[in-house]
This record gives structure tokens, C-alpha cells and sequence, in this order.
């Protein structure tokens, strides 16, 4: 007999063919019943090989052995002499019934395999990569899903941690936002901001609702289960319109290939969606240590609601990422940002704060020219520390090349646009950063905070509205409110809304430098000290203290104390405060030299026009240049009357850039030409909008020639006058520290 028909006499194939078949069935069990009780991956592996290795000796038993109706025998070693006789009946029909169990069983699987291939056709090829692969294996672009018309927006959840001990919530949250800020450098693909899209964490909303809320096209959801140095992470990306998967996918991987993991997934989608990205190109400047990545990710995670404490934390996670990977350009960038927000919202002086953003957003570009954090970090410190408003926009530019849905650089660059007079530009930024972060309170109050500054009242109330509808007690709803009600005049009520959010911030000095600010116009002077002395308890000479103190100053004549201040502030805002004080004590030459000074810190160029930040400066060198007989004053004035035609022509009105309004600087300009009606015309304007201050006669200058002009008189009478009945509505509340 042949070898052939001696294993089909030993039922050889039949076992192997039925071993295979109860093999797949029973492997396809143990994938779901293991994955369910979220059994490590080495048993599904473990029990695969067992399988494996059970196979050949199966054969060999059947080669051996034959079952029959009186148990398991060894099979004869020579066939039965007449092949005619006839076999017992109940045996060949249990034979025939195997045979057929057995070839349906292999259909089955064959039907299985081919549906699994064509109709999840490029959704399973990415698990099978090898364990050890230090990059993403790009998949056949025949087997990725195609779309006649490209979804054009996108919201990335937060990953949900699935980890045994449900501690590395910060870990899941980083790689859903590392992805979600790698999609974001896609131009033309609009990715909504990590604020809205991680509101929805924990609710049981379904995709369309989420899409709806997101104006966004396509969801990509997932999970991660981290455990030992073994991470699990599922993905997949649905359209909102239809609810089906584009595109699924389990990965599961030793931690140190996590970054291979997000270039597939990221890979994936970008195929996909049809995108124009090049990932490995944008994911060049990455640290390729984990443990640095980790301290990373907690940093960030620190550094994500603005606290002095929470900021210095995150500064030190980042600073002991770098012992581990020294070129890891986006610890420096953590660095830069949380510098500046220490110097905003944890009261640490300018001078301490902005050089050390400084110097780690430098080397930030030094390790990676494409970072966007990094230039908008840069972008901060020339706006804020430098006072050069031109050079931080061109910083901005730049990082919105780079990343076009980074919407944190549009809410800083709101601020720069304000600061060089581009009213209009700077309403459609902070529009766009609601609109990439819709659901972002922050967002929105910084929205109606710009409104405010362009006079548009009403929509700024209504937009407040709708965030207190939502969130009553809400700190940044509650701030715009309290300046819109000092813009309105409604002093009262502006200190009664600081106060609020001074006790909700508890680092934050903003709100008690306001309310001293508020206090000087009332003429409280004790009032005003004591939120002072507040401001500098959140940390002694930061920024708002300073200003709540020039302010003071200048209200009391104190041209000593405002000389101080300037010495403390620096740059070119303490430069242009020692040249007010200069010329108030009739030292014109040092005044002249400081007033340009400050000009030449703020970048500022006369071809090129002035900005609002040189306002100031220009309008008090005019003055000192005329008491001098300096025939360029006339000049410095005429290019303040052109910045203030210009504003108002945006809209602008009060301008909160040292608390000055528009009505008062084109008095000022008049009256530096001796214009006595218009400079009234102007006070009569700033007067009627609650917006004069009550020491412009005795204190400034300029109007010293109408000191005894009745009409003038009046003015400030009448601001008094307010003053007094707003300090009478604070009788009986609650307003000191």
C-alpha cells in the first residue's frame, strides 16, 4: 500500500483536519474570554504555541491508535486480505458523518477568513507588526479605506484608561493628545482643541452628539491598558454623519515601542483620511526614553490649570525628563510655557520669569526649528518681557504655520494684536479659538474680553451669559464681568466680581491689583493699599502689584514713588514710567532720554507707524519735546492722532493697556497743541463714559494751562461726584482682603 493510502487507512488526515478546525475554534474562544478578563498577552500566546506544538502529536497518534466501538486500539500494521469485505456499517456511517463535520467546519473557517479579509480589509495588519519594531510599518495603501470626499475635521477623545489599578490617567490623556496634536499640523484639516474634546471623558453621550457639539466630521476614540512595561491600546476612527467605523485597530506592544504605536495609529488615519502629513517628518524632534516621556506627560498634566504650586511641580517633572534625554526639545518648550504662566497667574516678577522662559524656548528651537510651543513661548516673552508687540506677532506667524489648530497661540496672539492696534484681526483670532475649542469656558470669556475692548457690549454680555447659564461661579465668566463693569463705570459691582475671583485663584494676584486699581478711582486710598499689600502677598513685585502701584502714584503725584516702580519694572514700561516722572519734576533732557529709551525697547520704527504699546511714550516725548523747542514734537503727536483715527475705526474705545481710553489720549494729544475745545470735547466724551480719572487736573501736565477753567472744573466734579455714589452702594459690604 502506499504511504498515501496508509494515512488515509490511519485516519491520519481526518484528525489533522479535524485538529485544525476544533484548533481555530478553540483559540477564537480563548481571544475574546482572555481579552475580557484582561488576561496578560503572554497566555493567549502561551496557550497558541500549546496548540501548535499539540499538532504533531495528534498525527502521531492517529497513526498509532484508531478509536472503535470497543475504545481506542492501535491500528493494525497490515490492512485487512480482502478489501471487499464488508466494513461494519455504524463505523463507515460515523465516518462518513466526520467527514462531513469536518469539511463544514473547514468551510467555516475558509468563509470567516475570507470575509475578515475583504470586509475589514487594512484594519488588522498594524497588531501583527513585531513586537521589537523601533518604527511604524506603513500599511498597503490598498488595504486602508477610500473616500471620494475626505472628511475635513476631526475630534480626538480622551483614550480611556483601562489599567488594572486606574492610575495612568495621565498616561492614556498623553498619547490621545500627542496624536491629536500631530493631526493638527495637517493644513486645511481642522483638529478641535484638547479642552472641548476631552469634556466629554466619562459621559455617556453618543458620537452624534459629540460631532454636533464639535462641528467636527469624525471621532477617534480609544483606550489604553498599561500594566508593567505591556500596553494595550485600542483605536478607532467613526464618521459622525453615518456612525460606521472608517477605520479600527488593537495594538499591543512592550511600553518602549509607544511612539510606534502613535506613528501607526496617526499613519493609519492620515491614509485614511486622505491628509497631507508627513509623520515621520513631524515626529523627528521627539524623545525616543520613555521614562522622560512619562515625566512629560505628568508635567503637562501639572501644568494644565495655571497655579503657582501646579506650575513649579511641572517645571521639575520636565527639568528631570531632561537628565534623561537632554535633547528633548519638548520638555524645554513645558519649560518656556510654564514660566510665563508663573509669571501671569503665580506672581513671580518679570525680571525672574521671562528670562528663564526665555532661555528654554531658545534651546527648545536650537533641538527642533519646527516646534510651535517653542515659537509661541518666544512669542510670550517678546510681547511681555521685551514689550515688542511686532516681534511676538511674527513669532506667532509662524507657529500657526506650523501648527494652523494650536489655539492656545491664538489666544496669546489676541493679546499682541491688541497691543499693535489690529483691533479687527484681533476679534477674528480669539473667534477662531472658539471656534477650534468650542466648548472651552476660557475660550470664550477671552472672547468677550476683546469684545469689551472694541465697544461691542451686548455680544460680550451674551456670551458671558451663556458660560454663567452653564457654570454659575465660573472664575474667568466672573472676571470679564467684573470688567465690563468697570468699563461701564459700575464700580461697585466691578470690585464685588474681583473679589470673587480673587478668593476662587488663590496664587493669583490679577484680581487684587484690579480691585486696587478700582479703589484709586474712587479715590480710596486705604482701600486701594490694602489690595496692594494683597497683590504682593501672591509674590512680592509681580507684574500687576507694579501696575496697581504706578497707578497709585500717578493718582497722588508721588513722581518718586512712579520712579521706583520704573526702576523695579525695567524694560522699556519702567523706562517710560522714569520719563513721566522726570518730566513732572521738570528734568526735560532725562525725560527726553527715557521716553526714547522706551520707544527703542518696544521695537519702535517711524516709518512703520506707531502701536498702541508706544502710545504712551510718544504722547509724553511730544510734550517734553514742545517744552523743550524741539521741533519734532509735532511729529510724534500727528502719528498719535493717526493710530487713534485708526483704532476708532476698528471700534476701539477703551483700550485696557494701562487703563487708558482713547477719548483721554486724543484730549491729551489736543492739548499738547493747545487745543482747548477738542481736548474738552474728548474729556467731555471720557467723562460721560465713566472713564475719566478724578486726578487728570491736578496731576497731568498737559492740562495745566485750564487748572482754573471752569468747564474743566466741572469735569472733575462730576467725576467725583460718580466716585462718591459708587463708594456709598460699597457701604456695608464686604470689600477689603
Amino acid at each position: 500500500m502506499t504511504l498515501f493510502g496508509e494515512l488515509r487507512r490511519r485516519k491520519v488526515f481526518r484528525v489533522a483536519a479535524a485538529y485544525a478546525v476544533v484548533a481555530w475554534l478553540v483559540l477564537q474562544v480563548a481571544d475574546i474570554l482572555l481579552d475580557n478578563f484582561g488576561a496578560p498577552e503572554w497566555v493567549f500566546k502561551s496557550f497558541t504555541v500549546l496548540l501548535v506544538l499539540g499538532f504533531p502529536l495528534a498525527v502521531v497518534m492517529a497513526w498509532v491508535f484508531d478509536l472503535t466501538p470497543g475504545g481506542l486500539q492501535r491500528t493494525p500494521d497490515v490492512a485487512p486480505a480482502d478489501p471487499g469485505a464488508p466494513a461494519d456499517g455504524g463505523m463507515a456511517r460515523r465516518g462518513r458523518l466526520t467527514n462531513r463535520v469536518i469539511l463544514i467546519g473547514a468551510l467555516l473557517i475558509i468563509v470567516v477568513m475570507a470575509t475578515e479579509r475583504i470586509w475589514f480589509a487594512g484594519r488588522g495588519s498594524p497588531a501583527e507588526a513585531p513586537a521589537t519594531a523601533p518604527a511604524a510599518t506603513p500599511a498597503d495603501p490598498a488595504n486602508e479605506p477610500a473616500a471620494a470626499d475626505p472628511a475635513r475635521s476631526i475630534a480626538v477623545l480622551a483614550f480611556e484608561d483601562l489599567s488594572p489599578e486606574g492610575d495612568q490617567g495621565y498616561f492614556a490623556e498623553g498619547i490621545s493628545e500627542e496624536l491629536l496634536n500631530l493631526l493638527a499640523r495637517s493644513e486645511g484639516f481642522r483638529v478641535a482643541a484638547r479642552t472641548s474634546s476631552f469634556k466629554f471623558k466619562g459621559s455617556d453621550a453618543d458620537i452624534g452628539e459629540i460631532g454636533a457639539a464639535l462641528n467636527v466630521e469624525t471621532v477617534l476614540e480609544g483606550s489604553v491598558r498599561k500594566a508593567g512595561d505591556q500596553v494595550r491600546i485600542t483605536a478607532q476612527l467613526i464618521e459622525v454623519g453615518s456612525g460606521f467605523h472608517i477605520w479600527s485597530d488593537t495594538y499591543d506592544r512592550r511600553l518602549e515601542n509607544i511612539f510606534a504605536v502613535q506613528d501607526e495609529i496617526a499613519s493609519a488615519i492620515v491614509r485614511a483620511l486622505q491628509l497631507e502629513l508627513d509623520v515621520g517628518v513631524e515626529t523627528a524632534g521627539r524623545t525616543q526614553n520613555v521614562q522622560a516621556y512619562d515625566l512629560y506627560l505628568r508635567g503637562r498634566q501639572l501644568a494644565r490649570e495655571p497655579t503657582r504650586a501646579g506650575l513649579l511641580q511641572a517645571i521639575e517633572m520636565y527639568e528631570e525628563a531632561l537628565t534623561l534625554d537632554p535633547r528633548f526639545a519638548g520638555a524645554y518648550s513645558g519649560i518656556a510655557e510654564a514660566w510665563t504662566w508663573l509669571e501671569d497667574y503665580g506672581g513671580i516678577p518679570s525680571a525672574e520669569a521671562f528670562p528663564q522662559a526665555e532661555q528654554a524656548a531658545r534651546r527648545a528651537l536650537a533641538l527642533d526649528p519646527q516646534s510651535a510651543e517653542a515659537h509661541a513661548a518666544m512669542a510670550f516673552v517678546r510681547d511681555r518681557y521685551y514689550s515688542d508687540a511686532v516681534g511676538a506677532s511674527r513669532y506667532f506667524e509662524r507657529t500657526l504655520e506650523l501648527n494652523p489648530n494650536y489655539v492656545t497661540a491664538y489666544n496669546i496672539y489676541g493679546d499682541v494684536l491688541r497691543d499693535i492696534g489690529n483691533l479687527e484681526r484681533m476679534i477674528e483670532v480669539h473667534r477662531k479659538a472658539v471656534e477650534l475649542d468650542p466648548l472651552s469656558v476660557f475660550m470664550r470669556t477671552r472672547l468677550a474680553s476683546k469684545l469689551l475692548d472694541v465697544g461691542k457690549y451686548e455680544e460680550s454680555r451674551a456670551l458671558l451669559d451663556e458660560v454663567l447659564s452653564e457654570y454659575p461661579d465660573n472664575d474667568y465668566a466672573k472676571e470679564e464681568l467684573g470688567n465690563l463693569a468697570r468699563q461701564q463705570g459700575r464700580f461697585a459691582d466691578a470690585i464685588s466680581e474681583f473679589r470673587f475671583v480673587h478668593f476662587a485663584r488663590p496664587g493669583d494676584p490679577y484680581s487684587a491689583a484690579q480691585i486696587a486699581m478700582v479703589a484709586v478711582h474712587l479715590d480710596d486710598r486705604a482701600l486701594a493699599e490694602a489690595w496692594i499689600e494683597a497683590a504682593r502677598r501672591r509674590g512680592e513685585n509681580n507684574r500687576w502689584e507694579l501696575f496697581a502701584r504706578d497707578r497709585l502714584a500717578v493718582a497722588e503725584g508721588d513722581w518718586a514713588q512712579l520712579a521706583e516702580t520704573g526702576a523695579v519694572r525695567g524694560g522699556p514700561a519702567g523706562a517710560y514710567l522714569r520719563g513721566v516722572a522726570a518730566a513732572r519734576a521738570g528734568a526735560w533732557h532725562e525725560a527726553r532720554r527715557l521716553l526714547l529709551e522706551s520707544l527703542q525697547l518696544s521695537s519702535y520704527d517711524a516709518v512703520q507707524g506707531a502701536r498702541l504699546i508706544h502710545m504712551g511714550a510718544l504722547l509724553e516725548l511730544a510734550w517734553v519735546e514742545r517744552q523743550l523747542g524741539l521741533e519734532g514734537w509735532d511729529g510724534r503727536a500727528a502719528s498719535v492722532e493717526k493710530l487713534i483715527a485708526e483704532l476708532r475705526a476698528q471700534g476701539g474705545a477703551y483700550i485696557n493697556w494701562g487703563a487708558t481710553t482713547l477719548a483721554y489720549d486724543a484730549a491729551r494729544v489736543a492739548a499738547i497743541r493747545g487745543d482747548r475745545d477738542t481736548a474738552l470735547l474728548e474729556l467731555q466724551i471720557a467723562e460721560a463714559n465713566r472713564w475719566l480719572p478724578p486726578w487728570f487736573l491736578e496731576h497731568d501736565a498737559v492740562f495745566a494751562t485750564w487748572r482754573e477753567d471752569r468747564e474743566f472744573i466741572a469735569l472733575v466734579a462730576a467725576v467725583k461726584e460718580h466716585s462718591a455714589s459708587e463708594r456709598a452702594r460699597l457701604a456695608g459690604l464686604e470689600v477689603r482682603p
